[in-house]
């Protein structure tokens, strides 16, 4: 986990409890167990009913994103690519085979194997794009179940200040003032609830979800453009300064692994 993505998480958290502390005469009062419950409890109903129980488990897992940083791995696949160029444009078949069974990226093994096979390039590409169409699919399944949280979490925070609201109104003709608190307390911390759960927790991640889909989308998309023009048999430099337009669009962008020089290098010679 990057620091300064830990750092960020846990200052919005110090921030709003700063405010509860200053704002109020008795922070315990935003601490309401029921009324939590109502909150998650409805939200975790809701989402079990709108989505099957293996897709819900796999999607909650995908939380953690919030606290890791975003990393491409364009240079990594740029030199990778490279080599395959090189050994692709000198028809260095049998390399070609030992160095696909090192490969540990199933999407780009897949598509250079097809390439290696011969096959037409109208059906690698179609194989590729239908694998980048599933994988958008797959997040974008993720990016939904957490966008409809955010809206279930506000919607119930309003049912538990329904709750609250006709529980008051019934102690109001037994005239118990302690009571009434009680439930007004549930009637207003529940909506409190829904409404921090949704702009602070599940929205952040839903969007964090989706920019982390649109780079790894852009970074398969730089991997079949690489294996379409190996297999136009272009030439190892041109493929390099082709694919070097993905590294200078997203140069701001994270890298994961080693640093952009040594990574850069290994292609460049492997263009040359």
């Amino acid at each position: 986990m990057k620091f300064s993505n830990f750092i960020g998480v846990i200052a919005g958290i110090v921030f709003l409890a700063l405010a509860i502390g200053f704002a109020s005469d008795n922070p315990a009062a935003f601490i309401n167990i029921p009324g939590l419950l109502i909150v998650l409890g409805g939200t975790m109903t809701a989402i079990l009913v709108s989505f099957p129980l293996a897709d819900t488990i796999q999607a909650l897992k995908q939380a953690r994103v919030i606290t890791q940083p975003l990393e491409t791995n364009y240079q990594e696949h740029l030199a990778r690519l490279m080599v395959f160029a090189k050994l692709w444009f000198r028809n260095q078949y049998n390399q070609i085979d030992s160095e696909l069974e090192k490969l540990d990226d199933p999407f780009m093994q897949r598509g250079l194997q097809l390439v290696r096979d011969k096959q037409d390039a109208d059906d690698v590409m179609a194989v590729l794009n239908w694998k980048i169409s599933q994988f958008r699919a797959r997040e974008t399944e993720v990016i939904n179940l957490f966008r409809s949280m955010a809206t279930f979490a506000p919607a119930f925070g309003m049912v538990g200040s329904l709750v609250g609201l006709v529980n008051m109104l019934q102690e109001v003709e037994n005239g118990a003032v302690s009571a009434m608190t009680s439930d007004m307390a549930i009637a207003l911390v529940t909506t409190f609830y829904g409404l921090l759960l949704a702009n602070l927790v599940f929205k952040p991640i839903a969007t964090k979800l989706e920019q982390r889909r649109n780079m790894k989308t852009l970074e398969l998309s730089m991997v079949a453009e690489g294996i379409a023009l190996i297999q136009d048999h272009r030439t190892p430099s041109a493929i390099y300064e082709t694919l070097m337009g993905y590294l200078q669009t997203h140069s701001s962008e994270p890298q994961k692994g080693r640093t952009s020089r040594s990574l850069l290098n290994r292609a460049a010679k492997a263009s040359a």
